[in-house]
C-alpha cells in the first residue's frame, strides 16, 4: 500500500470531491490485495493481462455494470499516477463494460412513488420525510445531502433556496419549492440540536451517505420497492423531461458539466413507450 498516499494526493490536486477520491482510493486498495493474492511480484510489475482477469473476477461478483466501471475507473486512474511517476515504464488500462441497459429508466414508477411517499409520510419521522423530500424536489446527490449545512437553507414566506457543493467544488443553489420547504421547516422544529452545523443529525452526530441509504432501504423493503438516493435523482430528471422543461435548465439543477450526461438522466420508462405506440393510429 505505499503508493496509496501519493495517490491520493494525485487525485486532490485534480480537484477530485472528497467522495471521489475516497472511492478511487477504496477501489485501488481492493485491486492490489486482490493482485498480492495472485502474484508474486509487487504492484508495480503489474500487467495488462492482470487488468484483464481483474475485470472478470469483478464481472462474476454480482456488482453492477456502473459499479464496476467506477472499479475499472478508479484502476486506470492509478495506473495512470504510477506511469507519471516512474513507477511503471508505460500506461496500461482496462476497457469497460458497455452496459446493454444503459438506456433503460432508472428512477421510480410513478405508481411505487406515490406508495413510498405516502409510507414515509405515515411514519410520522420529520427527518425522514425531509430527507426523501429534498432528494425528489431538487435531484441532488446523496453526497450532497448529508453535507447540508443550516446557512445553506434560506426560507422566506413564500420562497425558499439551497446552496450545497457538487462534484469538483462547484457550487450551485437550487429553489426550495412549497414542499421541500415545508419539510425542512417540519424537521428543523424537532431537529436534535448539539451546536452541529449540519442540517441532518442523527444519535451520533451528523448522518452519513450510508445511513441515508439504509432508510430509504428500510422503506423499500416493506413495500418491495427497490430505492435509493440516486434513483430519485433520475426520477426528477425524467419529471422535468416530461414537463418540457430544457435539457440545459435541468443540467444546472442536477449541477452536471456535460449534457451528455443529463441525458442519461432523462431516459424514459418502458410503459410511456408502450402507451405511445399503443395510442397510434393510422
Amino acid at each position: 500500500m505505499s503508493y496509496i498516499n501519493g495517490f491520493e494526493d494525485y487525485l486532490k490536486a485534480k480537484d477530485k470531491s472528497i467522495n471521489t477520491v475516497s472511492c478511487y482510493i477504496r477501489d485501488t486498495k481492493a485491486f492490489i490485495k486482490w493482485y498480492e493474492t495472485r502474484a508474486d511480484v509487487g504492484i508495480e510489475r503489474v500487467i495488462e493481462l492482470d487488468l484483464v482477469e481483474y475485470k472478470k473476477h469483478l464481472q462474476g461478483s454480482g456488482d453492477e455494470v456502473i459499479t464496476i466501471n467506477r472499479k475499472l475507473a478508479s484502476i486506470n486512474s492509478f495506473l495512470k499516477y504510477m506511469q507519471q511517476e516512474g513507477i511503471i515504464n508505460e500506461v496500461i488500462s482496462v476497457g469497460v463494460i458497455k452496459d446493454k441497459d444503459k438506456k433503460q429508466f432508472k428512477g421510480i414508477e410513478d405508481r411505487e412513488l406515490w406508495k413510498l411517499r405516502n409510507e414515509i409520510h405515515r411514519s410520522g419521522n420529520q427527518m425522514h420525510i425531509c430527507i426523501i423530500e429534498i432528494l425528489l424536489q431538487t435531484g441532488i446527490r446523496v453526497s450532497e445531502l448529508v453535507n447540508i449545512k443550516l446557512n445553506d437553507i434560506k426560507i422566506s414566506e413564500r420562497k425558499g433556496s439551497l446552496q450545497v457543493i457538487g462534484k469538483g467544488n462547484a457550487k450551485r443553489t437550487l429553489p426550495l419549492n412549497k414542499d421541500a420547504r415545508k419539510a425542512v421547516e417540519k424537521y428543523i422544529e424537532v431537529r436534535q440540536d448539539d451546536g452541529s452545523d449540519y442540517l441532518f443529525m442523527g444519535q451520533r452526530g451528523a448522518i452519513k451517505r450510508n445511513a441515508v441509504n439504509l432508510i430509504l432501504k428500510k422503506y423499500g423493503e416493506r413495500l418491495q420497492i427497490k430505492v435509493t438516493p440516486h434513483m430519485a435523482r433520475h426520477t426528477l430528471g425524467y419529471k422535468l423531461v416530461r414537463k418540457n422543461i430544457p435539457i440545459t435548465t435541468i443540467q444546472q439543477i442536477l449541477g452536471h458539466e456535460n449534457i451528455v450526461t443529463t441525458n442519461l438522466y432523462t431516459r424514459t420508462p418502458e410503459k410511456d413507450m408502450v402507451d405511445a405506440l399503443e395510442g397510434l393510429e393510422w
